[in-house]
């Protein structure tokens, strides 16, 4: 079957390639016209490429439904049959027909072909002989599309269908290798008959090649009955074919002779059915590729009759027919390391040095890794001494426990080892082990020695990743809580402050309130009072020119009351800016208000004087006016003394006179309609002060406040 693709893949990929090539031409109004296949063949890629017009007759070889071989009665060639329009049938070709064609030469895979555009049955013609051949000239690729014979025997047939045909492939074995013979000839109840037998074979060299157009091998293709004839018939019974031994599969002959079935005889150590099975004979191993499905117990004996070959540098028997021979004792495995697997040597003569080639044997390592993968056979891997050794199960579905095992513990296994060389003998004409792997016959060949701990770094790493991601969520989960904590704070701040500054509005508005009235009854209500006193005074003036001096001074307290409402209307709007002197707006003041009367006042006080705030300097203005005004109204002093005193960080500011005192547990306040005392505490309160107020009755009074500045 392997062939019959093999084959099919060249056809197909010569087909394309000449119908890509087909529209590739160019002019061939001046080229000669070729009569002859040998002709040609001698054109060179690019001759091919220009379409040499082409007019010649001869007989078909081989056909397909898309194309066919040509041989004009001296050589053949690759033709392509005429394009037709799909659904049109196409001209039915078949060995043996006499045709003239035309057409033009094109580049093919690897040799020049002929595009047919015309090709005319006329009659039938006569098959020529075939080229004796070897199997070297073949797969040189120069007897390409040739009408070749070639001997050998039959190992293998397969049903199957090429090129659209049914057809049977057959493994031969000749001197120098092997090739594949396709032939739609044979019928599928004579495929048994060659096997074993002495097989002549004629029919058409068809090459293999890569994707670059390099030839691989060749294939013989032949659609003829007498394309396959059998020279000497196989023995009656496979078993009847010569018997070696496990020991001696292949013996020396000075001439050479056809591969022939061998019967050899062992013990069963492991089979899939199908597939493969492995024998011993206690010291010797072969792998033997049975031709039928059939499950062979282990320890059974049995017999085989197959085709000896090579594979991968050892012997192996192929296309086997089995028989049991009964049942036995299940060999033991050898127990091996690594060293003396890989340590092949050249046997010195009459020795018995076996090698671990498909033998039972027994290894332990380290587990280091479990693979299990789609479409790929469940492996386990080992380290055995330092040496890595995939181990195989592929014949099951590997059960849960064999996937569970701990990587890092210590296990045995039990299978059949399959050593990989190097392709070449090299030192001293010895093959070299590269490496091995070990193919489980079924889950038990595993065994646990030492299971690993459960803390494996593995698992670590694992735990420690996990603990990283629940820190950083942690971490994040924190941070995320603070920064909402932190928005929720900023929002109950901001209703906070609100609430904050809504009372504080009402405070200051309710303060405002207060320093305005403290404001108009020092200013406004005193000022009342002295025009009052003054327009008395001319009631009872004796003269004009006291009446006039008398009216005179009520003009001037009016003017000052002016002064003072301005000053309490822009305290309304007054900045931190400097004020006046506080010890010239006193003297002032005094004069204001005493220049009229028989009182002695005078303003003095220690250190240097300075500007202070205008808050500060009004207020002081305020308390000291106020202390004075309510002096000459209520106490009837005859001496009135205002200290201004200067200190670096404060500065203190008293009025004191000699008139009747009071008693300051009695005295009327703000709900007596009495606002003076209180407008001096509020005064001082306001700008941060300290007020102090002595006074007993005859004892005189003394009003002293200190503030910060």
């Amino acid at each position: 079957m392997l062939s019959l693709s093999r084959t099919v893949v060249s056809l197909f990929v010569c087909s394309a390639f000449l119908l890509q090539a087909s529209g590739n031409g160019g002019t061939r109004d001046d080229l000669p016209l070729l009569q002859d296949v040998a002709s040609v063949r001698r054109l060179s890629d690019a001759e091919a490429n220009q379409q040499y017009p082409i007019e010649m007759g001869g007989v078909v070889l081989f056909a397909s439904p898309s194309s066919f071989i040509f041989h004009d009665g001296e050589s053949s060639i690759w033709c392509s049959k005429p394009w037709k329009p799909a659904g049109e049938k196409q001209i039915e070709l078949d060995a043996g027909m006499r045709v003239e064609i035309k057409g033009h030469s094109n580049r093919g895979h690897s040799a020049p072909v002929i595009d047919c555009s015309q090709v005319v049955i006329v009659g039938e013609g006569e098959l020529p002989q075939p080229r004796e051949s070897t199997l070297a000239e073949l797969q040189a690729g120069t007897l390409d599309c040739q009408w070749v014979t070639i001997d050998g025997v039959g190992i293998k047939a397969t049903r199957g269908n090429f090129l659209g045909m049914p057809g049977t492939s057959i493994l031969v074995s000749t001197f120098g290798g092997e090739l594949i013979f396709n032939t739609t000839a044979l019928p599928s109840e004579k495929m048994q008959d060659v096997i074993d037998a002495e097989i002549s074979i004629t029919g058409v060299c068809l090459p293999r090649f890569n994707n670059r157009g390099e030839i691989l091998d060749s294939d013989i293709m032949s659609c003829v009955a007498g394309g396959l004839v059998v020279t000497k018939e196989a023995s009656e019974s496979p078993f009847d074919s010569p018997k070696v031994s496990l020991e001696n599969l292949f013996e020396f002959s000075p001439q050479w002779s056809p591969i022939h079935r061998k019967v050899v005889e062992g013990t069963v150590t492991a089979c899939q059915p199908g597939q493969q099975v492995f024998i011993t004979d206690g010291v010797h191993n072969l792998r033997v590729i049975p031709q039928v499905t059939q499950p062979y117990a282990i320890g059974e004996k049995i017999q085989c009759a197959g085709f000896l070959g090579m594979r991968s540098n050892f012997p192996v028997l192929r296309t086997s027919v089995i028989r049991s021979l009964g049942l036995g004792e299940p060999p033991e495995p050898a127990r091996v390391t690594p060293e003396s697997v890989l340590s092949l040597q050249l046997p010195l003569p009459n020795s018995r040095q076996p090698d671990y080639e498909a033998a039972l044997i027994r290894i332990s390592g380290e587990l280091v890794a479990i693979e299990d993968r789609v479409e790929k056979p469940f492996q386990i891997i080992l380290d055995s001494n330092g040496s890595i050794v995939p181990v195989i199960l592929a014949s099951f579905q590997p059960p849960r426990y064999l996937r569970e095992i701990r990587l890092g513990s210590t296990i045995e296994v039990t299978g059949i080892c399959s050593i990989r060389t190097t392709n070449r003998p090299e030192r001293n004409r010895a093959l070299e082990a590269e490496s091995f792997e070990i193919l489980l016959r079924s889950p038990l060949d595993v065994s646990v020695v030492e299971a690993a701990s459960w803390w494996t770094a593995a698992r670590l790493l694992y735990l420690l990743v996990w603990a990283g991601v629940l820190l950083v969520g942690a971490v994040w989960v924190i941070l995320w809580m603070r920064y909402r904590i932190s928005q929720r704070g900023q929002q109950l701040a901001e209703a906070i402050r609100a609430k904050d500054s809504l009372e504080l509005v009402t405070e200051t508005t309710k303060r405002e309130r207060t320093r305005v009235a403290a404001d108009l009854h020092d200013t406004l209500e005193q000022s009342l009072a002295g025009v009052a006193l003054q327009l008395r005074a001319i009631e009872t003036a004796g003269s004009a020119e006291l009446a006039q001096r008398n009216l005179s001074l009520a003009g001037q307290i009016l003017a000052q009351s002016r002064e003072d409402l301005r000053r309490s209307v822009w305290n309304l709007r007054m900045t931190d800016e400097e004020g006046a002197k506080l010890r010239e707006e006193l003297k002032k003041t005094c004069e204001s208000i005493f220049s009229q009367t028989k009182i002695s006042a005078t303003v003095d006080g220690r250190g240097v004087e300075r500007q202070l705030g205008v808050l500060t300097t009004d207020n002081l203005l305020m308390i000291a006016k106020e202390a004075m005004t309510n002096a000459l109204k209520h106490a009837g002093p005859t001496e009135i003394r205002v200290s201004v005193d200067y200190e670096p960080d404060s500065v203190c500011v008293s009025v004191s006179d000699n008139g009747c005192g009071f008693d300051s547990g009695r005295v009327a306040g703000a709900l007596q309609g009495h606002f003076g005392l209180a407008g001096i505490k509020e005064r001082a309160i306001r700008i941060g002060g300290k007020l102090s107020v002595e006074s007993s009755p005859d004892e005189g009074t003394r009003v002293t406040v200190s503030v910060r500045g």
